[in-house]
């Protein structure tokens, strides 16, 4: 198993407001893999999602083993991301300057053959695997709710201008509801985790055709991040892969 990430500004932003995470040799979990994508004023998405990411790791890291066996792992996701919602929320009254910041979080765990999701906001996770593309991840959006009550069309949805408004962030509220997916893993799946500033410019065909077209995920991501920026870059870019070939 491989993989790697890599955020960039985009072409319009002036600052990056995502934050990603690959977990090291130093971290309690081996395979741990985060992209929070922050928002709020002045610099105040870079606060939100980079120090969301810092209290959610310090959190895993300071778990006992018994809490980090496969059993208990996505409880103890669940409970970091509460963590990082009372500690975001807290530090948004702290100071005029981060009032209203919160932070999508989509945060992942493998454990053998077995993928764990923590997932907050609309930043996705998808699955590629024997050709197909499947996003395991709900955006929690306005987009997709008036999609749920059939108001819109997918085709509609896609194409919305208000495409980028959240309905659930990490901070934004004194507690979060968080969603789990548990996915089992086959030999030869690839796992994308990205901000909507990928998935609101490349369409999900584009980025099947980018993800199995390639063999080095360094240079997948570069073409992903590069297909972006092509289709107007608007927002901030980031995603992680994680290759099981």
């Amino acid at each position: 198993m491989e993989a790697a990430g890599k955020s960039v500004t985009g072409l319009l932003r002036k600052n990056n407001e995502d934050t990603i995470y690959i977990s090291n040799e130093e971290s309690r979990i081996k395979n741990l893999y985060i992209v929070a994508d922050g928002m709020g004023g002045h610099k105040a998405g870079e606060v939100a999602s980079s120090y969301s990411v810092k209290l959610f790791t310090e959190y895993i890291n300071s778990r006992s083993d018994e809490e980090l066996k496969p059993e208990n792992i996505l409880d103890t996701m669940v409970d970091g991301v509460s963590v990082c919602n009372a500690g975001l929320f807290k530090k948004s009254h702290e100071a005029e300057k981060f009032e209203g910041m919160g932070t999508t979080f989509t945060c992942a765990v493998i454990e053998k053959d077995v993928l764990y999701i923590v997932h907050v906001g609309d930043s996705r996770a998808y699955v590629l695997r024997n050709g197909s593309l499947t996003q395991l991840t709900r955006d929690h959006s306005f987009v997709m709710e008036m999609l749920k009550q059939g108001r819109i069309t997918l085709e509609e949805a896609e194409k919305h201008p208000n495409r980028n408004v959240i309905t659930r962030a990490v901070g934004s509220e004194k507690t979060v509801l968080a969603d789990t997916v548990i996915e089992k893993l086959s030999k030869g799946d690839m796992i994308l985790l990205c901000s909507d500033g990928l998935s609101n410019m490349v369409s999900d065909d584009k980025i099947l055709s980018i993800l199995s077209g390639g063999n080095n995920i360094n240079d997948i991501l570069n073409t992903l991040i590069e297909t972006a920026n092509s289709m107007g870059g608007t927002d901030n870019i980031s995603a992680v892969i994680i290759d099981m070939r």
